[in-house]
């Protein structure tokens, strides 16, 4: 018995220096702040997307020519000084077209040929002129424009610093009013959105739009991103 009460003191003790170090951190002042932090850039990239789209009752017809307007354009987009390695087909389709009879029966009525060509570019001075040259070639839809940022990780830690700092600042200001300081940090947790794309879709593009002797413009505008943090500060 006497053996077994030995054996029961470590355990006792060890038990009593757990609940005394549980008490000691729930007794440790913290406080919780959230933080936003907002960057705002102008975009460097552009990424459009092109269409031709061709259509005629002779499937070779409409192939051919939906191939020769696809390949003027790249050749002229080419020529404005984009490189290959930025111009890439990015959808392609073919499919017959139907009309309703009188007995709302499909009868073929040809067939549509669908190309899209993505284009990137770096030199956002670009943009206009090569929507205009597109539909000057054959182009007849511009399915989206979309402006970004290449170097997108960036822009995503200034927001992060200017989040961790807004935090930083809140939670200073209600130590002060409390007559506490932060003394360090117990847990923190980060929200880093992504950059805020500005896209621009279905430019229908009409037969007198390519024929205009007006450039095209087009403003970039600005981009934002954004980021959030949770951080629990420990006071003194």
């Amino acid at each position: 018995m006497k053996g077994l009460f030995i054996l029961l003191i470590p355990f006792l003790f060890l038990s009593l220096m757990t609940t005394r170090a549980f008490a000691a951190e729930e007794s440790i002042p913290t406080l919780s702040v959230n933080g936003e932090g907002i960057v705002e850039a102008a975009p460097d990239r552009a990424a459009i997307s092109i269409g031709v789209v061709t259509q005629d009752k002779d499937a070779s017809r409409a192939q051919s020519a939906n191939a020769k307007a696809a390949q003027d354009i790249i050749n002229s987009i080419v020529a404005l000084g984009v490189e290959r390695k930025n111009i890439n087909t990015s959808d392609y389709t073919f499919r017959p077209t139907y009309r309703q009879d009188a007995n709302r029966q499909n009868i073929l009525n040809g067939y549509e040929v669908r190309n899209t060509v993505h284009v990137v570019l770096d030199n956002l001075d670009l943009v206009g002129k090569v929507i205009d040259t597109a539909l000057n070639h054959g182009a007849n839809n511009i399915d989206s424009l979309d402006f970004g940022i290449k170097n997108r990780k960036k822009l995503q830690d200034e927001a992060l610093v200017l989040a961790i700092r807004d935090a930083r600042q809140r939670a200073d200001l209600v130590a002060r009013e409390l007559g506490k300081s932060i003394v360090g940090v117990k847990d923190i947790s980060i929200n880093t959105g992504g950059v805020g794309a500005m896209r621009m879709n279905k430019m229908y593009a009409m037969a007198e739009m390519a024929s205009m002797d007006a450039a095209t413009p087009i403003e970039a505008g600005t981009l934002t991103c954004s980021a959030s943090v949770h951080i629990v500060f420990i006071l003194n």
